[in-house]
């Protein structure tokens, strides 16, 4: 393995359920027309990127993989898929409003209990799990190579959290807006560096979908 390895984090572009407050976890909820230029955006910015990467690994939902496609197309890299890079699973919450995951307080018990599974869906602490994983085994797979993960705005929360030792297991600090990306260095003898968090400047401002507006768990899905 080389000294340090890069991850590029992007999350999807926004989709009809964005648009229309529906929290889709698992469920699928395609890329909207905002969503397609949100990406398109980001492909292109990334055509300029400072450093280079070698492939992309997605979602296998397709807002995640049309996200990656656009990428795919603009840097000329493969893609592969990976389930265990899927958004958590809601439960109970699948396909609710915003406003009812609100009042039921997904958000809140989230980061108070990194095992809460009230809503019998994925726990914090499992979602971090799943997603560490899937990581771990992607890097062993390309251990020289640079690597753009596309996924989704939870699950990337869950995995900053997990790789940079933060609290709780369920990172609502590290949601990004639509289409941004954040950049993580791993070197093979210290601990991780984030050395870009949630980049979306390169969004027009039309394009820019605030995470921290409403309930946080709400702006993952």
């Amino acid at each position: 393995m080389t000294t340090e390895q890069h991850l590029l984090l992007v999350r999807h572009g926004e989709t009809q359920g964005n648009r229309e407050q529906i929290a889709h976890g698992q469920t699928e909820s395609p890329l909207n027309e905002r969503g397609r230029k949100q990406a398109q955006i980001t492909a292109d910015m990334l055509r300029g990127w400072e450093r280079e990467y070698d492939r992309i690994y997605c979602s296998p939902l397709s807002r995640a993989h049309d996200t990656a496609q656009a990428i795919s197309d603009a840097l000329g890299l493969p893609i592969s898929l990976h389930s265990g890079l899927m958004e958590s699973h809601l439960g109970d919450l699948e396909g609710v409003t915003y406003k009812v995951l609100h009042e039921f307080g997904y958000a809140k018990h989230s980061i108070r209990d990194d095992d809460f599974t009230g809503h019998n869906g994925e726990s914090p602490r499992a979602v971090a799990d799943r997603i560490e994983e899937s990581i771990l085994e992607i890097r062993a797979l390309h251990p020289n190579e640079n690597l753009i993960i596309v996924s989704h705005g939870g699950a990337i929360a869950h995995l900053i959290a997990r790789l940079t030792g933060s609290k709780p297991a369920f990172g609502p600090q590290f949601i990004m807006h639509n289409a941004a990306i954040t950049e993580i260095i791993l070197p093979v003898d210290a601990a991780p560096e984030i050395i870009v968090l949630n980049h979306h400047d390169h969004l027009p401002e039309e394009f820019k979908i605030d995470p921290k507006k409403g309930d946080p768990s709400t702006q993952g899905k």
